[in-house]
């Protein structure tokens, strides 16, 4: 009998040293769920034991430039390049560039105020063109954002923000340019000269009929 109450006594013993051998408390069982394949859905594990279901990842949403965005087609892609590569033929005076990207005929809406008895040399010298009466002299643009491009058939109309600096003025100008395109063959060509183009060669007063669809 004492025997037994000794062993009794020295397992409670040991049971008590081994509850008091840290503050921490038991880890409680690792619970995994399974994630279907393609499911967005993410599980986390409480300390109980018991999955919870996080919120499903977020759409990264579209991309700020039209080039890495999904939903914009390659007839729009294609678009929009070439609204850069006119405003950059603007910028670079690059008459025969810009001659090449204009619709057959287009230049001959624009009332040029030096004449080299051709497209590109009259383009080149009459961009950037000091008027003696006064009027802002155009310097520099690039396009900083294309607003919209919207296709119909074999046209297109763009409009994007253009940033322009004139050499007699501090503060650049920023505005919004409505311009048309029409394909020929494989590529998209300059339908009408756009008012950047206009302010380009020294117009100051742009008409109205540049908004309006090629006729």
């Amino acid at each position: 009998m004492q025997v037994l109450r000794a062993r009794a006594a020295i397992i409670a013993i040991v049971l008590l040293v081994a509850g008091c051998g840290s503050d921490e408390p038991a880890t409680a069982p690792t619970v995994s769920v399974q994630v279907p394949p393609g499911d967005t859905t993410r599980t986390s594990t409480t300390e109980g034991g018991e999955g919870q279901t996080a919120q499903p990842d977020k759409p990264s949403g579209p991309a700020e430039g039209a080039e890495a965005d999904p939903r914009v087609t390659e007839l729009e892609r294609s678009a929009a390049r070439t609204a850069r590569a006119y405003v950059a033929a603007i910028d670079a005076r690059d008459g025969e560039r810009l001659c090449g990207l204009l619709a057959p005929g287009a230049v001959e809406e624009l009332e040029l105020p030096v004449n080299r008895g051709g497209c590109a040399g009259s383009l080149a010298a009459s961009i950037g063109y000091r008027d003696p009466r006064g009027f802002p002299v155009w310097e520099h643009g690039e396009v900083s954002a294309i607003r919209s491009v919207d296709l119909e058939d074999s046209t297109a109309k763009l409009v994007v923000t253009v940033v322009t600096r004139f050499a007699d003025r501090d503060e650049l100008s920023v505005e919004d340019d409505v311009i048309y395109l029409e394909r020929s063959a494989s590529r998209w060509l300059i339908a009408k000269p756009s008012s950047t183009l206009y302010r380009a060669v020294g117009v100051a007063d742009v008409p109205p009929s540049v908004l309006a669809p090629p006729g």
